[in-house]
């Protein structure tokens, strides 16, 4: 066991150095307590259920973020979510264009201008319908393909 030296005892540069090493402790502490808050800020964004956690992209850009490392760039379906993302985007401008002006779509119709397409509109239909008329419909594949990257993580 060392022989710690008296207070009154220690000399002027082992005191300066004592105070270093307590400045250079103080502010590595502040940057991981900065780093751990980022992470808990990261984390907060999971949804996580009996199926399983969805960690969103942005959880995982803060993480790499915060850890100095490209987490996305790893991530191999990134393409396929980007392009998911786009298509529900385009599908919830279509939506926004197509809505209900009464018994009619507003944006549905004649050339004279007046309505002409009931509501829901064949638009409106096709994108609520089933993919093929046998399958799930266009948000319930949109919602399967949020969830891909974390059902397929395990292979």
């Amino acid at each position: 066991m060392s022989t710690r030296i008296r207070l009154d005892d220690l000399t002027s540069d082992q005191l300066d150095e004592l105070y270093a090493t307590n400045q250079r402790l103080n502010r590595r502490a502040q940057r991981l307590e900065s780093e751990l808050a980022a992470y808990r800020r990261a984390v907060t964004q999971w949804e996580i259920s009996e199926r399983g956690t969805y960690i969103p992209h942005s959880s995982l850009r803060a993480i790499g973020k915060a850890s100095g490392v490209d987490i996305l760039g790893s991530v191999r379906h990134l393409k396929h979510f980007q392009r998911a993302e786009q298509a529900e985007a385009a599908i919830a401008r279509v939506r926004n264009l197509h809505h209900q002006d009464g018994d009619h779509c507003a944006i549905c119709t004649t050339d004279f201008g007046r309505l002409n397409a009931p509501w829901p509109c064949d638009t409106i239909r096709a994108l609520d319908q089933p993919a093929h008329n046998a399958g799930p419909s266009v948000a319930e594949c949109a919602q399967a393909d949020r969830n891909w990257d974390v059902q397929k993580a395990g292979e």
